[in-house]
């Protein structure tokens, strides 16, 4: 990858990172949800997360995506501060230690749902043979085997807190770090349309997140979420999204939504199609 590309590509790797990072965060807590409730995590899901090499899952996605923007050569000679490439070399740090932690838990599910049920069968054919009434013990101490299932599902209940604790901290650290992004176009617009999942992933740190994106002009997230959808071609979605937040917009984004609810033909980018790749 050459610097070029990689400043050319920079502001949509930064959404696809923030994007892929909420999408994976979300799938991991609702497995601990899961295993909180009945005791199992799910192998498919946790398989698709992570995905193949040649069919990859949205957690190796975010893993390629944090390489390219905080480990690559072509990082040389940027004019990030040293702390906020810090930061982002930790946010690296965190997204491949939930990769790789992620496999162990993918292989725990699967011995759960496979291995410990047909050990669970295997029990029930022992005890139904009459061989648990060969002690006044009828536990698990009877069978070495019968305690397996239990230390997986502990093992996978380890792994799950693990990875989110370490995804929570590298939350964190994206807050930060996107304090950076001020004019960032295509992350204020996926931020600004997925707002729901966005906020529920940064929970109380949401507020700064927002604060931390502001056009050329300052005046906010969702102006420049809105230039950026009125450019792709999409005037109604932008004027729906500034009219729904009508109350936070300064002087730059009423003008703009005044524009946009005039149906004015000279509104920025009104009469293009599309033009930005991978946009939301």
């Amino acid at each position: 990858m050459n610097r070029a590309w990689l400043a050319r590509r920079r502001p949509a790797l930064v959404r696809d990172l923030v994007r892929d990072y909420c999408a994976a965060h979300a799938v991991l807590t609702a497995q601990l949800r899961r295993f909180e409730g009945d005791g199992t995590v799910s192998y498919a899901i946790i398989r698709a997360l992570l995905g193949e090499a040649m069919s990859k899952g949205v957690l190796w996605r975010l893993k390629d995506t944090a390489h390219h923007l905080f480990r690559s050569p072509a990082q040389a000679g940027d004019p990030a501060t040293e702390g906020r490439a810090l930061v982002g070399e930790l946010i690296d740090w965190c997204v491949g230690f939930a990769f790789h932690e992620c496999i162990k838990l993918r292989e725990d599910a699967y011995q759960r749902q496979h291995y410990a049920n047909r050990l669970l069968h295997l029990e029930e054919l022992r005890r139904a043979a009459g061989h648990a009434a060969d002690a006044p013990d009828s536990g698990e101490g009877l069978w070495p085997l019968a305690g397996l299932p239990r230390q997986t599902a502990d093992s996978m209940e380890r792994e799950l807190r693990r990875i989110l604790g370490v995804l929570d901290n590298g939350l964190a650290l994206l807050a930060r770090y996107l304090a950076g992004e001020g004019g960032n176009a295509p992350l204020a617009r996926w931020l600004a349309v997925e707002e729901e999942r966005a906020a529920e992933a940064f929970g109380a740190r949401w507020p700064e997140v927002v604060g931390a994106l502001s056009g050329p002009d300052g005046d906010g997230l969702y102006p420049l979420a809105a230039a950026d959808l009125v450019e792709a071609g999409r005037p109604e979605a932008a004027r729906a999204l500034l009219a729904a937040h009508r109350d936070e917009l300064g002087e730059a984004g009423r003008r703009l939504l005044q524009t946009l609810e005039a149906g004015a033909p000279d509104a920025p980018g009104a009469d293009q199609g599309p033009t930005r790749a991978g946009a939301a």
